[in-house]
């Protein structure tokens, strides 16, 4: 049943990918007509930028405009572009209201207000507690590996997936750093850095899935079950960085890793007899409702919350409650070789 419910799950995902493109704002005769005045001029209307004394479509320096404004600009993400996207669209939106009409999307993202420079300033909130919950995870990790599971014999732990640990523990604290940087300002090299860390991320704990699942210690086979899907994974984030941003796509390259894992991990929870199987099933269950939020999308309440800035809001606990059992299996598998040996 657990099977069926997933590959159900993930057809559904598949059949919805075209609605997560849709962003009828770029379309909007008027947006356009804005942005492109805006490009020329550097103002939206009676807003106007100081910082945009050079126009952006210069044909000299189109791909690097922003190298010749202020580094104190450039590192604010201040530029004109980002702006005149930002201004545009509000004033559009503003427009819309007062006829009546919902909100809608803008370059595949729904309109924010923007609160002390921040773009999607909720999301950058829960961004920055999932980077503290897998930072004080890593760390409480670290204590029980090198202090409290440690023999007294040598220096060394009996745990076999210890560094595979470490280096998930890096690669999420890099995406939810890079995630809440992107939400802070939307431009195009924080967006390629977030989409490419949270792809490294998932690729990686796929891998993770497949070799704590399969109790997999040996090092020649933990090379092989891992370079295809090491190899899939780097390709897919230079296809991304250097040939096409294709958000279709990279939607369904994620929900195919996410779901596997989650099904490697719900099967293995089921037929093993960990002790904190229970946390296993709590994360997967709730991870999988939790992307039910990726699929009701809805306009972001006072400008601010949206369904993905839940999202995020969920993977808060559960973050908390899958450190807690990446510690206990820990234990188990120390417990386990500790029998072994006696």
């Amino acid at each position: 049943m657990a099977d069926c419910y997933w590959i159900t799950f993930l057809v559904v995902l598949f059949c919805l990918v075209g609605a997560f493109d849709a962003s009828a704002g770029d379309a909007d005769p008027l947006y356009r007509a804005c942005f492109g005045q805006c490009k020329e001029t550097g103002c939206a209307g009676e807003t106007c930028f100081g910082h945009c004394n050079t126009p952006l479509n210069n044909s000299s320096s189109d791909d690097n405009w922003y190298l010749k404004e202020p580094l104190y600009l450039w590192l604010k993400q201040a530029n004109c572009l980002s702006d005149c996207q930002y201004h545009c669209m509000i004033q559009r939106e503003t427009e819309r209201a007062t006829h009546g009409f919902g909100p809608v999307k803008y370059h595949g993202k729904w309109p924010f207000k923007r609160v002390f420079g921040l773009q999607e300033p909720v999301s950058v909130a829960f961004s920055a507690l999932n980077l503290a919950m897998h930072l004080h995870g890593w760390l409480s990790f670290i204590t029980l590996i090198y202090y409290k599971l440690r023999s007294n014999a040598d220096e060394t732990t009996c745990y076999s997936y210890t560094s595979l640990w470490h280096i998930y523990a890096f690669l999420s604290i890099n995406s939810w750093l890079w995630s809440a940087i992107f939400h802070g300002r939307d431009m195009d090299f924080t967006e390629k850095l977030d989409y490419s860390s949270a792809v490294a991320l998932l690729g990686f704990s796929l891998i993770v899935s497949v070799l704590r699942s399969f109790s997999v210690k040996n090092e020649a086979t933990r090379v092989l079950v891992a370079a295809p899907l090491l190899a899939f994974t780097t390709t897919h984030i230079l296809y991304l960085n250097n040939y096409q941003m294709d958000y279709g796509w990279n939607m369904k390259v994620c929900v195919v890793i996410a779901v596997s894992q989650l099904l490697i991990w719900s099967i293995w929870a089921g037929i093993s007899h960990h002790p904190s199987r229970w946390k296993l099933w709590t994360v997967v269950v709730g991870g999988g409702l939790a992307m039910l939020l990726e699929i009701y999308d809805f306009p972001p309440y006072q400008g601010l919350v949206d369904a993905h800035a839940l999202w995020h809001a969920t993977t808060i606990p559960l973050t908390y409650i899958w450190w807690s059992f990446i510690k206990d299996d820990a234990k188990f598998g120390t417990s386990n070789s500790s029998k072994k040996d006696e």
